[in-house]
């Protein structure tokens, strides 16, 4: 059964309560015990996470007692856990998306969370908006070794304009993380500067209407073309 609007909903306002970004991201398996010292497999994309809501805050003005994205930090399982995630990426005005080849082919979620907000329907908030614009943000995670599938490929990657060319040159060939990973801590964080820069552009000229979805049983799990097998 498909939930009833809320009150700002219905009148064509933002959810107080819905995070302004949306993180997806491709979610590795944790280390074996036995092999290795133990390690959050998911660090860089915490910070990542991190470091872009302090920018977004810096530009829109904290928001009390609540981040202004929303990440996923669980395995997945559960139908509270899945009425959790559905509702953020049902309800967020931006989607980012770490692309990596994991991503794009190892991934379900990655896949049903495009999906989903992808169905939602982008309103410009005033005359002067740009048309044909979407709100997903899809940023170079790590170099990528397969071609986009169709559907990404439609989404324009991230470039950062305003930033110096070798700058712009180091994340195409590296990706984010490969410049955390090589010491270019300048390069990122400018990059993450802009990437939080688009946030708020795209926040104050659209609005994603919201979609209440119950579950993710009509979602795509891949991002090819065509019906669903």
């Amino acid at each position: 059964m498909r939930e009833v609007a809320s009150t700002d909903e219905a009148a064509g306002r933002d959810d107080p309560a819905a995070p302004v970004f949306f993180l997806s991201y491709w979610r590795p398996d944790p280390p074996r015990q036995g092999a290795g010292p133990p390690r959050e497999p998911n660090r860089f994309v915490m910070q990542f996470f991190d470091e872009l809501s302090e920018n977004v805050n810096n530009l829109i003005g904290s928001i009390p007692g609540r981040d202004p994205g929303y990440l996923d930090v669980a395995r997945g399982g559960g139908e509270l856990w899945e009425r959790q995630l559905l509702h953020a990426a049902g309800t967020c005005q931006v989607l980012i998306c770490l692309l990596s080849t994991p991503y794009l082919t190892g991934s379900e979620w990655c896949a049903r969370e495009w999906d989903l907000f992808s169905r939602r329907r982008v309103v410009p908030r005033h005359d002067h908006a740009p048309p044909f614009e979407t709100a997903v943000v899809p940023v170079l995670w790590t170099p990528l070794s397969t071609p986009l599938p169709p559907v990404v490929s439609d989404v324009n990657i991230f470039v950062p304009t305003r930033l110096r060319e070798d700058f712009r040159a180091d994340y195409q060939t590296d990706g984010l993380l490969g410049l955390l990973r090589t010491g270019q801590q300048t390069v990122y964080e400018a990059i993450v500067w802009r990437i939080a820069q688009r946030v708020e552009w795209l926040r104050q000229n659209y609005r994603v209407e919201p979609l209440h979805l119950p579950s993710s049983d009509d979602l795509r799990t891949d991002f090819e073309r065509g019906p669903q097998p």
